[in-house]
């Protein structure tokens, strides 16, 4: 618990570093070679059908081409486009980046978004990642909370728990802290100057903001003023950056995405706060509606309820309930949903195990959102996710059916990047 717990505080807090991992100045690139793939049962987004494909200049193509060097025989494997980490925050810091590199790329997750990334800690590594043979990684490079609002909270207990010594104003360097307006103007034009692909806003049980601001325990674990999101998403749109939203309850939901937010970070109902009660995680049905006229999209973050379940067990059925309740009815209104763990000791794949449990998609769709939804939603300028025409040449093969048992996810049999085949 103590290594989570650091873990959790150097996600915020670890200043960049060098590293021995970090590869070399990228070298002029080669031609690749021509690759025919062979056999293989291909995921279509649906189903696992037999497919002929070919990798040229590391693009997918259904036409022969008049040279091939290389021919990949898939056999009776099942192929998948690799799968999207849609919200983590284990490859936004120099300590934890390259073992988040290798650990996903053992298990065919290619892509990721990080949520809460200043670009002075990830800056001087992040050349490690984005090349054919690394994560492929999106940040979110502001992160606006209060002064005395999450992540702080969770920054300051989990570096005591280490048996470190916390600083406030240390730990405020991990996130964009505003109270105003007029810090918000302050902070506004070195953020957008970076031109992100995300900023992220949090908001965390405003219904009880006023209340929760008088107690001194709840310091480092508010939210925003909800006064600030419409300016933040206005300011947003208007340099052409999206928008991730955290929210908690039901309440936080309606705000952001009545104010105009690309993205909810976490489905509500993971955690059960004090003085809440479990029907405050029900997001409204007019909020739904509006969601899905908007193209609001949801990220599931569902398995993460096991840190509140494992102090609290007796939230354990009301929390998986009200999960239920919340994906049935967004999927009801066809509203646009990914797939992230927001586990820094874990990834996607446990997000999907979970929600498979959950019995509320069937494991069709949960393939189909962690790999073509997520991808196209999360990296729209990428072609990635799905086996088409001119799409990158990344894949990764099973020896067993997914759909017949998603731990084979686990441990991929083959993974390829951009044409290029990626060894153990």
């Amino acid at each position: 618990m103590r290594a989570f717990a650091a873990s959790l505080a150097l996600c915020l807090t670890v200043p960049a570093v060098a590293h021995s991992d970090t590869p070399p100045a990228a070298a002029p690139k080669a031609a690749q070679p021509t690759i025919a793939f062979k056999g293989g049962r291909w995921f279509d987004g649906a189903a696992f059908r037999p497919a002929r494909w070919y990798a040229v200049d590391g693009r997918l193509t259904a036409r022969r081409p008049s040279r091939i060097d290389v021919t990949v025989d898939l056999g009776a494997r099942y192929v998948l486009p690799p799968l999207v980490e849609a919200h983590n925050h284990n490859a936004q810091n120099a300590f934890m980046a390259p073992g988040t590199n290798r650990s996903h790329l053992a298990q065919g997750i290619f892509y990721s978004v990080q949520m809460c990334a200043k670009r002075e800690a990830h800056q001087p590594f992040s050349g490690f990642f984005n090349r054919p043979t690394t994560l492929d990684v999106a940040y979110s490079e502001a992160c606006f909370s209060s002064s005395d609002g999450h992540p702080l909270g969770i920054a300051l207990a989990s570096m005591k728990q280490a048996g470190m010594e916390p600083s406030v104003a240390e730990m405020r360097k991990g996130y964009d802290p505003i109270d105003s307006l007029a810090d918000l103007d302050r902070e506004w034009p070195r953020i957008a100057a970076n031109k992100p692909d995300f900023v992220k806003l949090i908001l965390i049980n405003s219904e009880r903001r006023a209340a929760d601001a008088r107690d001194p325990a709840m310091f480092g674990w508010l939210g925003l003023d909800p006064a600030l999101v419409q300016p933040i998403v206005d300011r947003a749109h208007a340099a052409g950056i999206r928008v991730i939203a955290h929210g908690d309850s039901a309440a936080d939901i309606a705000i952001a995405v009545r104010a105009g937010a690309d993205m909810i970070a976490h489905l509500p109902g993971y955690r059960i706060a004090a003085n809440m009660k479990v029907e405050d995680y029900r997001i409204a049905d007019d909020v739904i509606a509006e969601a899905a006229r908007r193209g609001t999209v949801f990220v599931t973050t569902a398995g993460i309820a096991k840190h509140d379940i494992a102090k609290r067990p007796h939230h354990a059925a009301p929390i998986r309930a009200m999960q239920i309740e919340n994906l049935t009815r967004l999927r009801a209104a066809n509203v646009l949903i990914v797939i992230g763990s927001d586990d820094v000791m874990g990834n996607v794949i446990g997000e999907i195990l979970y929600l498979d449990t959950l019995g509320v998609m069937p494991r069709a769709e949960l393939l189909r959102r962690a790999t073509q939804d997520s991808a196209r939603l999360m990296f729209p300028n990428r072609r990635i996710g799905a086996f088409e025409e001119g799409a990158e040449a990344s894949l990764v093969a099973y020896e067993s059916d997914p759909l017949a048992g998603l731990a084979v996810l686990k441990t991929p049999a083959l993974r390829i990047k951009q044409g290029a085949l990626l060894a153990d």
